[in-house]
């Protein structure tokens, strides 16, 4: 899911990161993200003054603002937007290809999005209810009796993870998607944004009261959100064979 522009990206991201720091940790040999115009500038911005670890950044400030309650549609898909991606119909009926190698989640998950028969009221609850695997596996997370998805995410994605790497800055991503889908919507206290697929809300009350546009935006943001769970794994395992060479 790479492209030539991508390679030329992380090229010139990792030459200014060098000049930035020269004491900073090693950066890693390919970054999994297709970013856009958007993303590089913000990235720059990120740059400039860039501390020796991802919790000192802005990035993860700006990550940390979304477990306030009340968000509201505008305060969440700047992680979409920033992250530059655009995955068409052809990547994901790549994904179904056996020479990829993809588990039996990231098929089930391809073939939900691509199924005609399916209006996406429907793909929308079922990918919700699929979330939570996805992001354990994303993380390598082993999950265990009584374990809980926000606790386990924070443990990888903030307590254990630090310096500053293409994987620290993933599982940052990471805790993000998170923080959206898995919001607290029963501790709000306004009107509760149905342009967001909140996992909670829409499980637990269903989606009746859903208008037609705020499903398809709902579903293009998760859609969005899966994206970036997929790359950022593709980029943690690229990283953990590097680490056992």
């Amino acid at each position: 899911m790479k492209n030539d522009n991508y390679n030329n990206i992380f090229e010139n991201m990792s030459r200014v990161v060098l000049k930035a720091s020269e004491g900073m940790a090693k950066i890693v040999e390919e970054i999994n993200v297709m970013a856009s115009s958007q993303a590089l500038r913000v990235f720059a911005e990120f740059l400039q003054n860039i501390p020796d670890d991802i919790k000192d950044t802005r990035v993860f400030r700006k990550v940390q603002e979304l477990k306030n309650i009340n968000l509201r549609y505008e305060d969440v898909v700047w992680l979409v937007e920033d992250f530059g991606l655009n995955y068409s119909e052809e990547n994901w009926q790549g994904m179904l290809k056996s020479e990829q190698n993809k588990s039996d989640l990231h098929q089930y998950i391809a073939k939900t999005i691509l199924s005609a028969s399916m209006g996406k009221r429907e793909k929308l609850i079922i990918l919700l209810a699929h979330i939570e695997p996805l992001i354990y596996k994303t993380l390598e997370i082993s999950k265990t009796k009584n374990m809980k998805l926000k606790p386990a995410v924070k443990k990888v994605s903030v307590e254990d993870n630090g310096g500053m790497s293409a994987e620290s800055l993933g599982k940052i991503y990471v805790l993000a998607v998170t923080c959206i889908i898995y919001a607290n919507t029963d501790a709000y206290t306004n009107e509760i944004d149905k342009r967001i697929p909140f996992r909670n809300n829409i499980l637990h009350n269903g989606i009746v009261m859903y208008s037609d546009k705020d499903i398809d935006v709902a579903y293009e943001l998760l859609l969005g959100l899966i994206e970036i769970l997929i790359t950022v794994e593709e980029q943690l395992q690229e990283q953990y064979c590097v680490d056992e060479m």
